[in-house]
């Protein structure tokens, strides 16, 4: 994977356009060894060109504190071909960052340490 870079260095998970990105996976692990992670597995265009071929990219999170989400299944996978992410946005505390995203079918609210977003190479 290629790291594009984190909200720390100024070119964080906020720095592409999530509109029309398509939810693909997303997980969290860690929580046994006590470093909650959370992983958020998407297809984005890589500028503002929708006619461009989406690429797959990975939003991390490390140091998971608090998560919200709301979901309606069926009008998230109805709305997948033309993408169900409507925007994505970053919020931020003294500590701790807050990925925002709003899909089409559902709400998802993550705060962690930091986020970091990568391009897959495969």
């Amino acid at each position: 994977m290629r790291e594009l870079g984190s909200a720390e260095s100024g070119n964080g998970p906020d720095e592409i356009n999530w509109h029309d990105g398509v939810l693909v996976d997303l997980r969290f692990s860690g929580f046994e060894a006590n470093e909650p992670e959370f992983t958020l597995v998407v297809d984005l265009y890589p500028n503002d060109d929708s006619s461009a071929v989406r690429r797959r990219y990975h939003c991390v999170g490390t140091g998971v504190t608090r998560f919200i989400m709301s979901g309606d299944i069926a009008r998230l996978l109805k709305n997948r071909a033309s993408g169900n992410i409507d925007l994505l946005r970053m919020e931020f505390t003294a500590d701790t960052e807050i990925l925002v995203a709003c899909l089409f079918g559902g709400t998802l609210e993550v705060e962690a340490r930091s986020f970091r977003l990568m391009e897959s190479t495969t």
